[in-house]
């Protein structure tokens, strides 16, 4: 009983844990995004979005897939102080090796990609961010499931972040050093996590011959391919949007699609994470008893995040007027067409992450995101070119709805049924709630 209660307390804390971090990560600049974006206006607002697009990939290089793949292989024996230290050396190693790739590919493009190299400045400033993705290693925190402290660590740094950015941005031309205070502050929290987790966990590093370090990049590509693919699909809208069309057009996308990412950690995020090991079990306990769980729970997801889109939709002009003020007015449409895409992602988490992946049905959750980044790429360079900022966006939202019936046609064919009408009843909902939220709780 006792180990139990430990159990308990531990999950409590790291939940409460990775509340704080989206809190920190999501809610701060609500404070100073709508005073920065007012100083500096919507092109060089496009400009910071445009940098920080770019520099994702390098960050994505950077990482691997390791906050899974190096997490799932150390929480399995966490006590096993060998198995720890090989693991980490082994990680750290090749991310300075993809480090350095980084560094010589992203050197290539701002001195022969024109539009980069028009803004090698802010690109390099955004660059050094990867710099603390390096020394940043979350994911061993995550996988000793010692979470808190590196939450604090976070929401301190998202908070000097905030009161700093409004101290030194007073005039537009201030525009430039966004995103080399926020690299500088992440190499911060990336060196002092990393001294940390050495001291706390006694790690000792070894030197990995290179050898070993491309056999750990062949060995963690699936993860890797698959993280690509869903940045192909989002991060890729803002990047190629730059490359086709001026920054201001780059920032009224990034107006309307930034608190649409933020509306969307607040109503699929908590979701995902609490439902995933919940349905998991049920299906590791009974098949039908996992699918009898997500057909009740796909009511309750349209109910919730569908009155949430719609509640957007037609508050979407006061919105983004109060929040980006009336310079912004374009990023109106933008916001309301992309209003029920927190919808979409809650449908396909469902289908994808919550059965399909439940299911070991890995492979086919990689070749439908892949089809869904193919079509999104297809679309951006058919559409940006005749309609811009709105062609990314009509994009991003064609792109979800083909993901999300992809997903369930294919669960169709293999005879899953993950929607069930006969839930949909108002009476029937409201005891599935209370059903699942009581199950949940115990």
């Amino acid at each position: 009983m006792l180990k139990l209660n430990k159990s308990h307390r531990q999950l409590t804390k790291n939940f409460v844990s990775l509340t704080v971090v989206q809190i920190a990560n999501y809610m701060l600049p609500l404070i100073s995004v709508p005073i920065i974006v007012r100083i500096i206006g919507p092109d060089k607002y496009g400009t910071i979005n445009f940098a920080a697009a770019f520099v994702t990939y390098f960050t994505l290089l950077i990482n691997y897939g390791f906050e899974y793949t190096a997490t799932r292989k150390i929480a399995k024996d966490p006590d096993n102080v060998d198995n720890r230290n090989t693991i980490i050396s082994e990680v750290f190693f090749t991310q300075c090796l993809l480090f350095i790739v980084a560094a010589v590919v992203c050197i290539i493009f701002l001195y022969t990609v024109p539009t980069l190299r028009e803004e090698k400045l802010i690109i390099s400033y955004s660059f050094l961010i990867c710099i603390g993705a390096l020394f940043t290693q979350n994911w061993l925190f995550q996988a000793m499931q010692d979470l808190s402290k590196i939450a604090i660590l976070n929401f301190i740094s998202k908070l000097v972040f905030t009161g700093l950015i409004l101290i030194i941005i007073k005039e537009k031309e201030d525009y430039i050093w966004q995103p080399l205070l926020i690299s500088l502050i992440q190499i911060a929290v990336g060196i002092i996590s990393f001294v940390w987790a050495f001291k706390r966990y006694h790690v000792k590093l070894y030197l990995v011959p290179l050898k070993r370090c491309l056999n750990v990049l062949k060995e963690e590509k699936m993860i890797f391919f698959s993280l690509v693919v869903i940045s192909l699909y989002t991060t890729t809208n803002t990047f190629i949007l730059g490359l086709y069309q001026n920054a201001e057009q780059v920032g009224y996308y990034t107006a309307g699609q930034r608190l649409i990412v933020i509306a969307q950690s607040v109503l699929t995020i908590p979701l995902a994470q609490a439902f995933y090991p919940y349905i998991g079990k049920s299906f590791g306990e009974n098949f039908q008893k996992g699918i009898t769980i997500t057909n009740k729970l796909i009511p309750l997801i349209l109910l919730f995040t569908g009155c949430a889109a719609l509640g957007m939709f037609f508050l979407g002009p006061y919105i983004i007027t109060i929040f980006y003020g009336e310079e912004f007015e374009a990023a109106i449409t933008v916001f309301q067409i992309l209003a029920f895409i927190p919808l979409l992602i809650a449908l396909s988490n469902v289908f994808g992450i919550q059965i399909m992946m439940n299911l070991g049905m890995d492979k086919a959750f990689f070749n439908i995101t892949a089809g869904g980044a193919i079509l999104s790429i297809t679309l951006n360079i058919l559409f940006i070119k005749e309609w811009g900022y709105i062609g990314t966006t009509l994009n991003w939202l064609i792109t979800e709805i083909f993901i999300v019936i992809t997903m369930y046609l294919f669960l169709r064919k293999k005879n899953i049924h993950p929607v069930n009408f006969s839930y949909f009843k108002l009476s029937v909902i409201s005891k599935g709630f209370y059903e699942i939220i009581n199950r949940f709780q115990k």
